[in-house]
């Protein structure tokens, strides 16, 4: 069966939505823990990807040679959702590499947090790149371009020496070669590759723990996990579950959304990686499946899932304030095996 019964949407108690997928826990070794559907789908792992996207900052020198903080290292991993932290950093950092927000080669949009957007417009003003959640990665391509010597113009295109860079890194962490595989064009402009879920599972468990990586690159994943758990907020924002988890669990798991559906997790002291796919890219869904397999696992302490109550179990509310439904896990998906 290509897809699983992973959340269902409930009002009153009573099933509206159903919202399948496939999930896969790996090892370090490559070999799959535990599976939910199809983990051979091939899949756009999109933002998922962006921690792994920032470790050419770490090995190429440039976070040394422009003293990034932790709180750059985060948000180069992120998709923010435009809060003043967010925005004040990029425009900083931009300017401390003498560069400018026309650099960037995301497009102009407003802020995914809708407090921001709404004082934006009331004042005028309109969607800028800077607002966009991948700006941090966005802000690390060009950091990392600007200390190699290599063109800021075409940055984005899969073409340019630093997306070739890129692919390199990702092949190694994957096994294989990502560009035999589809490729599209992502929200921001930049390259989505395709993989198997299963990779995916592959990539985050040798995230977690790169002990088979050469030194440089282990010793790069690190101080990305290190940045991470040190600034939460920064690779995503107030009230999300990926700050929120990534806080709370203080590193033993790192987690990452990506678009359409797909959310991510590594446990660094287990070497193990978590890749879901919502098939139907929900967003409400993926937290929630996500979430459970991680309390299968045991990697959710009785503190961790008290604190993350209202993402395991959210709630649906009306206009009137009601609690009128809630998201839950679909029955029995956790005791399947394939």
């Amino acid at each position: 069966m290509p897809y699983e019964l992973l959340v269902e949407v409930t009002r009153n108690n009573t099933v509206e939505s159903q919202h399948f997928g496939a999930a896969v826990v790996c090892d370090i070794k490559g070999d799959v823990v535990e599976s939910w559907g199809d983990v051979d789908t091939l899949i756009f792992p999109r933002s998922a990807l962006k921690p792994m996207l920032a470790i050419h900052l770490i090995e190429s020198g440039a976070s040394d040679h422009f003293g990034l903080t932790d709180a750059q290292l985060s948000l180069a991993c992120s998709s923010h959702q435009g809060e003043d932290i967010h925005q004040n950093l990029v425009e900083s950092w931009l300017d401390h590499l003498g560069l400018k927000e026309d650099d960037l080669a995301c497009g102009p949009v407003l802020p995914e947090d809708t407090e921001r957007a709404h004082q934006l417009l009331k004042s005028g003003q309109t969607g800028c790149r800077i607002h966009h959640n991948c700006s941090g990665k966005h802000t690390g391509f060009l950091t990392t371009a600007l200390h190699l010597g290599m063109p800021l113009e075409n940055y984005h295109l899969l073409e340019h020496p630093l997306q070739q860079l890129s692919f390199d890194i990702l092949s190694d962490l994957a096994g294989i070669d990502l560009q035999q595989y589809p490729m599209g064009i992502d929200g921001c402009g930049l390259p989505a590759p395709t993989m198997p879920l299963h990779k995916l599972g592959y990539v985050m468990a040798r995230f977690a723990n790169p002990i088979d990586l050469s030194e440089k690159r282990a010793k790069a994943i690190y101080r990305l996990h290190q940045a991470i758990t040190n600034e939460p907020l920064y690779i995503a924002g107030h009230g999300t579950l990926v700050s929120e988890l990534n806080e709370i669990t203080k590193g033993s798991v790192l987690a990452k959304t990506g678009a359409e559906g797909v959310i991510t997790a590594c446990l660094p002291e287990r070497g193990l990686g978590v890749a879901v796919k919502i098939a139907d890219g929900s967003a409400r869904a993926r937290s929630v499946a996500l979430l459970s397999i991680l309390d299968h696992l045991g990697a959710l302490t009785d503190e961790h899932k008290d604190k993350l109550h209202k993402h395991i179990s959210p709630v649906l509310i009306n206009s009137r304030g009601e609690t009128v439904g809630d998201i839950r896990v679909g029955k029995s998906w956790l005791n399947s095996r394939d």
